[in-house]
């Protein structure tokens, strides 16, 4: 029997890998004069509303809330994974190369996001029109977070569909 990528031994390597940047990011709740804030930043538990209000909108806000997105469907791409090994234990599901797709694509947008967050300046609109800012901070917790994505490509590339 082929080994695809659903029914792959590394399946929960990939669920883990894909759900750990999430679990990080809480270290920078308790942690975050230590690791920093990481890649949501200030964006974790604070609506736009309440931090516009309160003045807590720094720069890099929204970039926080955009990581925190791609965090929110990394993990519902792994709870998909789970879901596809409970439902098909035997066999490859007949749509089992567009889950790959999905995966590596959020895997890849993830990091190169990151990339050019922490390299590139960004655009930001201020009240006199757009901005261009520096590149957002690295933090050690930012580095952890990213750490998985190349295992996890590995991973996606060893048990292509």
């Amino acid at each position: 029997m082929p080994v695809g990528f659903v029914t792959s031994p590394a399946l929960s390597w990939m669920v883990s890998l894909t759900l750990l940047p999430f679990f990080l990011q809480f270290l920078g709740l308790g942690l975050g004069q230590v690791l920093g804030q990481g890649l949501c930043g200030s964006a974790l538990g604070v609506s736009e509303a309440e931090a516009v209000r309160y003045g807590l909108v720094n720069e890099y806000y929204l970039y926080g809330q955009l990581f925190l997105l791609l965090l929110a469907l990394k993990v519902t791409y792994a709870l998909v994974l789970i879901t596809l090994r409970f439902m098909y234990p035997k066999g490859e599901p007949p749509f089992a190369p567009l889950v790959w797709r999905l995966g590596v694509g959020l895997s890849t947008v993830f990091l190169l996001l990151f990339l050019l967050t922490r390299t590139l300046p960004l655009p930001f609109a201020t009240p006199l029109g757009p901005a261009l800012l520096s590149p957002a901070p690295l933090d050690p917790l930012s580095l952890l977070m990213v750490l998985p994505e190349a295992p996890l490509l590995f991973l996606y590339l060893r048990y292509r569909p």
